[in-house]
């Protein structure tokens, strides 16, 4: 998406009887815009799919089904805060007013974000999707397309509870899932939203969390970032007694930038008919201008991305809700708390058209000082990466060969002070990022062959030395890509797209503390995974004909809590859902 919207896909154009690609661009007037396209993708899955309504996990349909599941909720009895019920989407945000529940005055063990989000049967894009309240973004994601005969319906949930805060006054909301319709694009998204609020109690305690939470960019809202240079800003006074600060980071890739692991040096861009600008996106964090933390970008595939039969029955990972990437700032604990104003920014090396951003700092505060000092003592980040690419092209009787390998490794600690009512603290963020991007290419004039396969591994420490002991969290994340892609001509002249994707994100989680020499708390580990293949079929005039050979299989398991989930689908319709917590 999702602004312009757009189904995405690699197009082709007959130009003097040759094959032009054209990979990865929108292809709005072949896959989308079908009115003035006999067979296409409309009239294609019309004929395909059958017409079925929505239901959780119902085998031998194609009703949407969702690998991620809901959040963990405590057994208490919640109250519930309606934030926006039966909402109908256009161009602008649905508000809302939002008052604490009186039933629940708090302290609360858990509060869920809950959405159900439907679509008409019809023609629609894939939509950006944003919750705010006060300014601070609960949700950001995009929805499912629906077909003239399948109205998808799905449910989301997002433990909120970090942003406890927030929720104990009265603020205003906004919920925003950005519609157009028109004589081709009918189909109307709908949507409702409320908070669950579970109480405290001795089994289930109320949890420590931030004292405040303030949206980034000052505000609320989304910016936009075009180029490196770009960035989501705030200029705040922040309270004198910050004891930790972290950041959560949206970072949505959009317009140029939607596949940005498949571009190549702009160099390149032509000869290899891709994108330019290169592989590498990454999310670069600063206080005041100084270097102060890098979120990686999670490649998120929309449901009309490269191929929409990709993506259906089951969508790709975190694609209706995304996971944000959480910087910690709290070796700059002491620095914000000096009384003056200080700026947080963030920006996206290698942005190139366009990156919709928006974040919220949460701070930890001193319950027994109103005025806390500190410094950082250490700081070995770069401000910007320096890509390794090392690129091979050649030109053998009209057809090219290319391998582009581009790679990045960003190794820094951060360390700083906060002296408050229980003396100093050192808090010590170490990273270590690893990304690597390769790339093969055959092209020729009837033939085009893209081959990625991307890596990117992040491993953090955070430790915190003070008068109570130590604390150390030791994170990975793993986020590895595979996309092959080959359009080939066919007898009758006209031309087919395999694409095949596999997509994860992994994350292992073991603290220990609060003292020295203590047990680790039990080891928390995610993984969510989906493989899914598809061939389109066109006809010599472009119009898309057909699909076949199409099969996805997803998983997500979790330990402590322990899950597993498996979704499978063949030629589009759901074939098996099992969820238990063994394999």
């Amino acid at each position: 998406m999702c602004l312009a919207g757009g189904a995405r896909s690699i197009g082709r154009m007959l130009d003097a009887g040759r094959l032009l690609v054209r990979p990865l661009e929108r292809i709005a007037s072949m896959l989308r815009r079908f009115s003035s396209l006999p067979g296409g993708l409309a009239l294609a899955l019309a004929a395909l799919l059958p017409a079925t309504g929505a239901s959780a996990f119902a085998v031998g349909t194609q009703d949407e089904a969702v690998i991620e599941p809901p959040v963990a909720h405590p057994d208490e009895t919640p109250c519930t805060v309606a934030l926006a019920t039966g909402a109908v989407f256009g161009a602008n945000p649905v508000s809302f007013d939002f008052a604490p529940p009186a039933a629940c005055p708090g302290p609360w063990a858990t509060v869920v974000l809950t959405l159900d989000i439907s679509l008409d049967a019809g023609i629609q894009f894939d939509r950006s999707g944003q919750l705010f309240l006060g300014g601070v973004p609960l949700w950001f994601g995009t929805t499912a397309e629906p077909t003239p005969s399948v109205s998808p319906s799905w449910h989301v949930e997002r433990d909120v509870t970090d942003y406890t805060a927030l929720f104990k006054g009265s603020q205003t909301g906004s919920l925003e899932i950005a519609n157009f319709t028109s004589a081709v694009d009918t189909s109307v998204i709908t949507a409702s939203a409320a908070l669950l609020f579970y109480p405290a109690t001795p089994a289930a305690p109320a949890p420590k969390t931030a004292d405040i939470v303030l949206p980034l960019p000052a505000g609320g809202g989304i910016a936009t970032l075009n180029t490196g240079t770009d960035t989501l800003a705030a200029t705040l006074n922040l309270p004198t007694n910050i004891l930790a600060a972290t950041l959560d980071l949206y970072l949505q890739s959009q317009a140029n930038d939607e596949f940005w692991y498949t571009c190549v040096p702009t160099a390149l861009a032509n000869e290899l008919e891709s994108c330019g600008n290169g592989a590498l996106r990454e999310g670069e964090v600063s206080v005041d201008g100084v270097a102060a933390g890098v979120t990686p970008i999670y490649p998120w595939i929309f449901t009309g991305g490269i191929d929409p039969f990709l993506w259906t029955p089951i969508p790709g990972v975190q694609t209706l809700s995304f996971t944000p990437a959480r910087a910690d700032l709290s070796p700059f604990a002491g620095v914000l708390s000096d009384a003056n104003p200080h700026t947080v920014a963030v920006s996206v090396f290698g942005a190139d058209q366009h990156f919709s951003a928006t974040g919220a700092l949460r701070l930890f505060l001193d319950p027994k000082a109103a005025k806390v000092s500190g410094r950082i003592i250490a700081n070995t980040l770069a401000a910007t990466p320096v890509p390794n690419i090392v690129q091979n092209v050649t030109n053998q009787n009209g057809t090219i060969s290319a391998t582009i390998d581009t790679s990045d490794e960003r190794s820094f600690t951060i360390a700083g002070t906060v002296t408050g009512s229980t003396g100093e603290i050192v808090n010590t963020l170490t990273q270590t990022s690893k990304f690597r991007n390769n790339q093969q290419f055959q092209v020729s004039a009837t033939n085009f062959v893209q081959n990625i396969q991307q890596t990117t591994d992040i491993f953090v420490n955070k430790t915190s030395v003070g008068p109570a002991g130590v604390t150390t969290e030791n994170t990975e994340f793993h986020y590895p890509l595979s996309v092959d892609i080959s359009e080939a001509t066919t007898s009758t002249g006209g031309f087919t797209q395999t694409t095949s994707i596999d997509q994860k994100f992994s994350q292992n989680t073991l603290a220990f503390g609060p003292v020295v020499g203590s047990f680790p708390f039990l080891p928390s580990t995610l993984s969510n995974e989906i493989s899914t293949t598809d061939t389109l079929l066109f006809d010599q005039n472009g119009n898309l004909t057909g699909n076949q050979d199409q099969s996805e299989t997803a998983t997500f398991q979790t330990e402590n809590p322990c899950f597993h989930r498996v979704l499978k689908a063949v030629a589009n319709i759901l074939t098996e859902a099992r969820t238990g917590c063994q394999n």
